[in-house]
């Protein structure tokens, strides 16, 4: 019997099939099935294991909420005082230079004065001359009122003894001993010795009202020339430029030689800065200003000692808004730490880290030991030698940990993947 070409080759596919199927059911195809899978879609992932990962604790500390912010070192109102000339002369000395630190009170500078010491001397003059007239006008003032009040006194003698005259007169009169005429006489000189009496006790009155408003004219004088004494001596000791704090001299803008003219504003000869009277000026943007607060801590570096960190505390925020390039930003002021004050210099730049919250004693884990996937956040755990995705919900970030609210127990082993610790490695090596 003869089989057609068409029949032959079906039989031969039917029997080809047959065997790859059995080949198939016994699994001597699967290195097969590999390689091709390989090459149409690509190598399967590893499934990671225990050893992928290195497992830390889960631990309870203090995680701190911060805001980080730029600043610069700043000087305190009253810590930079510009010394002027208030009287107008020629520089006589400058006894300062750049960098020198002085002393509240200690000189700075002497403006000729010559013509200040003359009309001090002068002014000195007409003090000593008012003095001696006070003095003559309480010396013989009280004199010349006791002389008026002896002449009282003798006529108060002469009247009595007039009262006595007129009196005997006239009982010899009406004895018919002496005539009307004696006895008019004797009255008459009684009444004039009584005029002469009550002009004398006037006269004593005006001489006490004199002799008060004199002295009383005499020291008003005194004074006055008192006053304008001290003027002048004002006036000299401006020849005298004094530091009026303790500081170091930062500027000079006047030589010796040179004249001042001093007007309205006080021509500036120095300006001297207190460097023990520094603050921190930060610029905190506008979406975090809600959480600064007065008395909260904080720590800043400064370029110039990158690896030190520096001590503040939140004094003033200040309500009006700073903006730059369309920036929002709020001043926050910082004391400083005084111990650490006199490395600092005025406008040094720094960089500010406040803290605005604290939480205690809260479980905490490393944040590379989150991942996320979509909406889900979990972290790799171990149990019972299997790896298993732990959910979690998160709290407070701070640096390289992060809160966990709920999900994980204290001691319990989150993983980290040995990549992300490789990749730290090498950033740190490249540092």
């Amino acid at each position: 019997m003869k089989i057609s070409g068409a029949l032959r080759n079906l039989l031969l596919l039917v029997i080809l099939a047959a065997g790859i199927y059995w080949l198939w059911q016994e699994g001597k195809l699967a290195p097969i099935e590999k390689t091709v899978n390989a090459m149409i879609f690509g190598s399967p992932p590893e499934k990671t294991k225990a050893k992928d990962f290195q497992f830390k604790p889960v631990i309870r500390q203090s995680v701190h909420q911060k805001v980080i912010a730029t600043g610069t070192v700043t000087l305190k109102t009253g810590a930079e005082v510009k010394i002027g000339a208030r009287i107008s002369g020629q520089v006589k000395s400058l006894l300062v230079r750049i960098g020198d630190f002085i002393h509240a009170g200690e000189k700075i500078a002497v403006i000729e004065h010559e013509d200040l010491i003359l009309r001090v001397a002068r002014f000195q003059a007409d003090l000593d001359a008012e003095k001696a007239r006070l003095e003559k006008i309480l010396t013989e003032g009280p004199l010349e009122i006791n002389k008026a009040q002896a002449e009282i006194q003798e006529l108060q003698v002469q009247l009595t003894l007039a009262e006595k005259m007129l009196e005997r007169n006239l009982k010899l009169n009406q004895k018919g001993f002496i005539a009307d005429t004696v006895v008019d006489g004797a009255t008459e000189r009684l009444e004039v010795l009584k005029a002469q009496v009550n002009l004398a006790n006037e006269e004593l009155k005006l001489k006490q009202s004199q002799l008060e408003n004199d002295s009383r004219l005499a020291k008003a004088m005194v004074d006055r020339a008192q006053a304008s004494l001290e003027e002048e001596d004002i006036q000299l000791s401006y020849a005298n430029i004094t530091a009026p704090i303790d500081g170091i001299v930062a500027f000079v803008s006047t030589q010796e030689g040179e004249t001042v003219v001093a007007s309205l504003n006080a021509p500036t000869f120095v300006t001297l800065i207190d460097l023990r009277k520094l603050e921190m000026t930060v610029y905190v943007d506008e979406t975090d200003i809600g959480r600064i607060k007065v008395g909260q801590d904080a720590l800043f570096t400064v370029d110039t000692y990158s690896e030190k960190f520096f001590k503040g505390k939140v004094r003033e925020i200040r309500p009006k808004a700073v903006i730059k390039d369309n920036v929002v930003n709020y001043e926050v002021i910082l004391d400083i730490e005084k111990k650490n004050v006199a490395k600092l210099r005025p406008e040094m730049t720094a960089n500010v880290v406040v803290t605005t919250g604290t939480r205690k004693n809260v479980l905490t884990i490393p944040k590379a030991a989150v991942k996320r996937e979509g909406k889900k956040t979990f972290t790799v755990m171990e149990v019972d030698g299997k790896l298993v995705d732990r959910s979690i919900e998160l709290g407070w970030r701070d640096g390289k940990v992060i809160e966990v609210i709920t999900g994980v127990n204290e001691g319990e082993g989150v993983g980290i993947p040995n990549k992300a610790i490789s990749k730290k490695k090498k950033r740190r090596r490249r540092r």
